[in-house]
């Protein structure tokens, strides 16, 4: 399964819908890669895309903490 509903996308990964739309319109996420809009108000996220980004931020997090 790559695409799910953002409900079925929080209640699977413990993320919130909210921090869903944050990073959707803070534009951490993007449109028809990490998340896509259908039939005008389903938000849908795509697994593989988002546990990527996941990886990517942490990595990053971890960079940044280590320069302090």
């Amino acid at each position: 399964m790559k695409w799910v509903k953002v409900k079925k996308y929080a209640e699977l990964t413990g993320d919130t819908e909210l921090a869903v739309h944050s990073r959707r319109r803070d534009a951490k996420w993007i449109d028809g890669i990490h998340c896509k809009v259908l039939e005008g108000r389903n938000l849908w996220v795509n697994l593989a895309a988002a546990e990527e980004w996941v990886e990517k931020w942490g990595t990053r997090s971890v960079r940044s903490e280590k320069k302090n």
